[in-house]
């Protein structure tokens, strides 16, 4: 909440805890029996490897520009002729190596040697040399896209299957590269997020860097999608940022994995992908506030030792982070007083009696008035004399600036000696013993 700047209380913020213990009990005792389950993330933490395949018509496009360059640079229109048929043939397998038959065509219309197990993108390049195109100016950068769509790249991610309620707040973290309607800052779903956070089926499943070890809610989200299980029915929402069939497979394959193993079963499913069938498996629950992407995209996975699919009731009644009273708003409040918990004492106040200072929130009580400059500070003060002689505290600044020379006499000392009783052009000198 102090990210955000939002307003919330300690009745509100432990109602919906206390809802959320309530409501999750049943996965969370589910997914502790995973050997992956992290009990300070509340998640199972995930390590693997995801790839990125051939994409065909990527491949196409950039075959496309190189042949232009061809054009350019080959003035013989048979000699030009050949290398098209030599490149074509090189990457119409759309793979990273070639096939013996390939190889022949590219010996025979492009010159060259070439061996079976070679990379497709160092014979591309070994082709263009020979035919002269690399002395294009536009060369590098369109070898270097061919090589790339041709090469599949591997990644090594890290995921979570998450109950972690901050996990829900976050599903739209500020500081991801992509935001959706649940994005704390400036979403029209906000109140979503407490919806998904406080019901009995929802599970948040996320990817981030793999140098994040801990504390992963704070972490930007490299994808994001919502898992739904009840009684061996598993439902797979949307996945941002991208709706990609083949992260889509990998991570449903993931945690019907992880399931399987809480379960103590087969790994073995029943995929429906429908959207009659997958629509009359799911409602969204009565109060809830989050945006229904699971009526428009998503699929159905069941164990096949299950009778027939669950039915899912999606999200919780929106509680107001401050009163802890249901409303209905896409806000994480409803039209209560706005209030915040102090950082120092823990104590719930009206906003308006607190000031957000570097990132969280200070009751009036808990800062300090500095006797020099008026301003409301949370940290060290110094002790000073007024022009009046009496102790008072000042601020950092206002410290430093004491014990510079006058800027009309160009004396300090003597200042300090009369406690600046007869001078006007200051307001306090800093008194001996430093900081407070």
């Amino acid at each position: 909440m102090y990210k955000y700047e939002k307003s919330f209380g300690e009745t509100g913020v432990m109602t919906n805890l206390n809802l959320w213990a309530q409501e999750k009990a049943g996965l969370l005792e589910l997914l502790r029996r995973h050997p992956n389950w992290d009990e300070d993330a509340k998640a199972i933490v995930f390590s693997f490897d995801e790839g990125r395949g051939i994409q065909r018509d990527v491949v196409d496009e950039i075959a496309f520009t190189m042949e232009d360059l061809a054009a350019e640079q080959i003035n013989e229109e048979q000699r030009l002729e050949d290398f098209r048929i030599a490149l074509r043939a090189a990457v119409n397998e759309y793979s990273s190596t070639l096939s013996e038959q390939t190889l022949e065509i590219i010996r025979t219309r492009g010159g060259i040697k070439c061996a079976e197990g070679q990379k497709t993108s160092r014979i591309i390049g070994k082709l263009c040399r020979s035919f002269g195109v690399d002395g294009h100016e536009r060369y590098n950068a369109v070898f270097a896209q061919l090589s790339d769509s041709l090469n599949p790249l591997q990644m090594l991610k890290t995921a979570l299957l998450s109950l972690h309620p901050c996990d829900f707040l976050e599903m739209s973290n500020k500081d991801n590269t992509w935001t959706s309607c649940h994005n704390l800052e400036s979403g029209s779903y906000q109140a979503g997020t407490l919806s998904y956070m406080t019901d009995d089926v929802s599970m948040i499943f996320f990817t981030v860097d793999p140098e994040v070890k801990d504390h992963y809610y704070r972490a930007p989200r490299r994808s994001r999608q919502m898992f739904f299980y009840k009684d061996q029915t598993l439902f797979q929402s949307r996945l941002y940022p991208s709706d990609l069939s083949e992260q889509m497979d990998l991570y449903r394959s993931i945690v019907q994995k992880a399931i399987a193993t809480c379960l103590g079963v087969p790994n073995r499913w029943v995929l429906k992908k429908k959207r009659e069938d997958v629509n009359e498996c799911c409602t969204s629950g009565e109060g809830s506030r989050q945006y229904p992407d699971y009526n428009y995209y998503g699929n159905l996975s069941m164990l096949k030792t299950a009778a027939a699919p669950s039915h899912f009731v999606i999200g919780g009644p929106s509680l107001c982070v401050c009163c802890g009273q249901a409303y209905h708003s896409g806000h994480l409040k409803c039209r209560c007083e706005d209030t915040v918990v102090c950082k120092d004492c823990g104590n719930t106040v009206p906003k308006q009696n607190a000031r957000y200072i570097e990132g969280v929130y200070h009751c009036h009580a808990c800062l300090h008035i500095c006797g020099s400059c008026g301003e409301m500070i949370h940290g060290t003060m110094y002790p000073a004399y007024d022009r009046r002689g009496r102790l008072v505290e000042i601020c950092e600044a206002c410290y430093r600036a004491s014990l510079e020379p006058c800027a009309a006499c160009s004396v300090c000392s003597i200042c300090r000696i009369i406690g600046n009783a007869f001078c006007h052009r200051t307001s306090v000198t800093a008194a001996e013993g430093g900081a407070r």
